[in-house]
């Protein structure tokens, strides 16, 4: 799916300028809308059933408007969720592209390109690339970890099935491994069948896993000398509360100078309550308010965003574009959400 919503480019990463300007080359910038190091992914060894998904990152860097067209794939074994036709972009919004390998009706190695035509500012294309290994002759349940919200100290544990049904009759599961070290696993080995070979993987999350959000991969490695050894499946979950900002970063669209922007909503959503007890920003000019009393206990907490620009001469930004952080304090101490608000403030 296509998903448009915002972020703040670092400035040391980037200085906006126009994409039309003749200095810059196509290539150029198209390698600040995604870099060239961010264009590919391997899925590695896929389980047959498995349908892990990519998300590719475009970002619009420029003053200019990047409108984003046709997304297409090479092949049948890709699916590309586009959600609509086209997407628009902002200066600093960005759009998400998940491509989705499908293990469930393809097996082999595959190799698929996906190409973004960009229409605006310059019509051009981008080309992503996925590849991984199908495996017909394995399947595991489910193919994916999810340990869902977990409170702080408690733990959790989830399992999984791994079945083999190839021709290597010595074929095993010898180490499970993840990068995240509150993250534990246990193997076991059902009785032989004919032909047929099963394991248990029982995953387990310590009780003093730190409050956070859990995106990670548990590694699989067989003794495989003939394929991959490593398998690898998805860990996601949540400990403790979390709090996400939508949009993580908030446009007040274009202003001219002395023009007061429209007010503009973000949410802060928790997966538990929490109060707010302080809004803070970078830049004075910028009002935030809540819309529930400071204190309220609450999951979802919404605030009012506007910019009162100032006139010319009077701190309008020398490139034309307002840039902000807001800073949220909460009654959780290790819970300090921030966003960003960006503003194109241009002369008539």
């Amino acid at each position: 799916m296509i998903r448009a919503y915002f972020t703040l480019i670092p400035l040391a990463f980037f200085v906006p300028m126009a994409a039309s300007q003749e200095s810059e080359t196509e290539t150029d910038w198209r390698q600040y809308i995604i870099p060239i190091e961010a264009r590919s992914f391997d899925f590695q060894t896929v389980p047959k059933g498995g349908t892990p998904a990519h998300p590719f990152v475009l970002r619009n860097p420029f003053q200019e408007v990047l409108r984003i067209g046709a997304v297409t794939s090479s092949c049948a074994c890709t699916t590309i969720d586009t959600g609509e036709e086209e997407t628009v972009l902002q200066t600093y919004e960005e759009a998400v592209i998940a491509v989705r390998l499908r293990g469930d009706m393809f097996d082999g190695p595959r190799n698929s390109t996906i190409t973004v035509s960009i229409d605006e500012p310059i019509r051009t294309e981008i080309q992503l690339n996925v590849r991984g290994e199908i495996r017909g002759d394995l399947n595991i349940s489910p193919n994916f970890i999810d340990f869902g919200n977990v409170e702080s100290g408690r733990g959790h544990s989830r399992s999984l099935i791994v079945t083999y049904t190839g021709s290597n009759a010595q074929w095993r599961i010898v180490d499970a491994h993840c990068e995240n070290e509150f993250i534990r696993t246990e193997i076991t080995s059902d009785p032989a069948r004919v032909g047929v070979k099963v394991f248990r993987l029982n995953v387990s999350l310590a009780r003093d896993a730190p409050n956070g959000t859990i995106n990670t991969h548990l590694v699989l490695m067989s003794n495989d000398t003939q394929a991959r050894r490593e398998i690898p499946i998805p860990i996601r979950g949540t400990v403790g509360t979390v709090i996400r900002v939508s949009p993580p970063a908030l446009s007040l669209g274009v202003l001219s100078p002395g023009e007061h922007s429209p007010v503009r909503d973000a949410v802060l959503l928790g997966t538990g309550q929490f109060r707010i007890t302080k809004i803070e920003s970078d830049n004075p000019a910028l009002e935030i308010v809540s819309k529930n009393p400071l204190d309220s206990l609450l999951r979802l907490h919404s605030l009012s965003v506007s910019y009162r620009n100032p006139t010319e001469g009077e701190g309008t930004p020398a490139d034309g574009i307002m840039r902000a952080v807001v800073r949220v304090t909460t009654d959780i101490p290790e819970l300090t959400p921030t966003f960003f608000v960006t503003a194109n403030i241009q002369e008539e």
